[in-house]
């Protein structure tokens, strides 16, 4: 029996060429590696003016230190009632920053729903980045509920592949009036103010009170510590002897419910600041009045905003109006700012950001004979009612990588005939 006899020089050959493959090959699986973004439940059925939850899942691929995205509805058949965090970026007591983002229920969208890990920390667990609260209306029929500008990030802020899956909830019709007992009722109506602020209730995510002692010609710093504030201090000079005054802090989930229109630029935290009781924090109490405020690096990033357009706005008689801020310092994880207002009130951190002329629709397709239409900043998107197990650009990296391979392996295949490695 001839056997086939390999110089050593061909036995080199051969293993390079096993070595190349073999790197293909891990090339090919870490590009069609994908983390998922889906909505859970994928569908359900929901009585009419109702409430019902769902939740924004994320099942990491690779490791995951941020997460940015926006949620898009029938607003003709929704409402958002809240947002919360979920336990995603929680896990093994990782620190972390959440934004519930801006909830436009005129438009059916919530805008900028942002966490990101503190100190570079990394997830790998699969977990609820959010919980959002919808109620249905009185129209009956099918609704999709989907997911867009999707942005993971790992700790060094760079973005990881993702898949998305939407949902499809079903809303019930109203039984006839005849029909009802009428024995039973139903409580409704929203929150009312909050307390001494007059804010909203369901609007504050987050309220923290300090207290000082002031007296007369001293420099007073409120000092705050929460990880969900942006809001680090709020100084002024004392003129006059005062007593125990609190500093109040409430950082918001949308807009101030005191407040009759959203700041312009892209929004990164609301908040309502109060010095003292009403009639307190005048000219003739106080001067120098400053707030020192930081804003996330990852945010900053994910956002493609330039630090130096982050500017702090206060809401004052009837119309926004933009503070002298500056940036003042910065850490491994935000960017420091400070500004100088004359008084307390509603306040927005916002960015400035480069205006799109061209804006692209977005066809949302409820299944029914009605589409809605939604305008997108920067992709066209198409939600399915159905929930796909992957997307048409995953599929096509597999494919293009899997045509690569073939090819490859075709190609040592015919050299080997041809006798060229013996």
């Amino acid at each position: 029996m001839n056997r086939m006899k390999y110089s050593p020089d061909s036995f080199r050959k051969i293993m390079l060429l096993f070595l190349v493959l073999t790197l293909i090959y891990a090339c090919i699986l870490t590009t069609s590696a994908e983390s998922v973004v889906s909505i859970s439940p994928s569908s359900q059925s929901i009585d009419a003016n109702q409430e019902f939850d769902v939740y924004i899942k994320i099942e990491p691929e690779t490791p995951i230190a941020g997460a940015q995205l926006d949620i898009l509805y029938d607003p003709d058949m929704l409402s958002v009632s809240s947002v919360n965090e979920g336990d995603f970026f929680k896990h093994d007591g990782t620190m972390s920053i959440f934004i519930g983002g801006t909830v436009d229920d005129s438009q059916g969208r919530v805008n900028g729903l942002f966490a990101v890990t503190l100190g570079k920390a990394e997830i790998t667990t699969e977990g609820t980045f959010a919980r959002i609260t919808f109620t249905t209306s009185d129209t009956a029929g099918d609704c999709a509920i989907g997911i867009s500008n999707v942005i993971l990030s790992n700790s060094d802020g760079l973005s990881v592949p993702v898949t998305t899956h939407t949902a499809q909830v079903t809303i019930n019709e109203n039984m006839p009036s005849s029909q009802i007992d009428e024995t039973t009722s139903s409580s409704g109506g929203g929150g009312g103010g909050g307390g001494d602020t007059g804010e909203d209730v369901n609007n504050i995510a987050l309220k923290e009170v300090k207290k000082l002692y002031i007296i007369a010609d001293s420099d007073v710093i409120y000092s705050f510590d929460e990880n969900s504030n942006p809001i680090s201090s709020v100084s002024y000079r004392s003129l006059k002897n005062a007593g125990f005054i609190t500093s109040t802090i409430e950082v918001l989930k949308d807009v101030s419910s005191t407040v009759s229109e959203n700041p312009e630029g892209l929004i990164y935290r609301n908040m309502n600041i109060w010095i003292g009781k009403a009639g307190y924090a005048t000219g003739t109490n106080m001067d120098d009045m400053r707030i020192s405020f930081v804003v996330l690096k990852n945010w900053i990033r994910v956002n493609d905003v330039d630090s130096g357009n982050i500017n702090l706005k206060r809401y004052h008689a009837g119309k926004w109006e933009t503070l002298d801020t500056e940036i003042t310092g910065e850490d491994e994880d935000f960017v420091i700012f400070e500004a100088k207002t004359p008084g307390f009130s509603p306040f927005a951190i916002t960015a400035e950001t480069p205006s799109d002329d061209m804006e692209d629709e977005v066809l949302l397709n409820d299944g029914s004979d009605s589409k809605i239409t939604y305008q997108e900043e920067e992709e066209s998107i198409s939600i399915e009612n159905s929930v796909s197990g992957s997307t048409e650009t995953s599929s096509a990296k597999l494919a293009q990588n899997s045509s690569l391979l073939l090819c490859t392996s075709m190609l040592i295949i015919s050299l080997f005939r041809r006798g060229k490695f013996i």
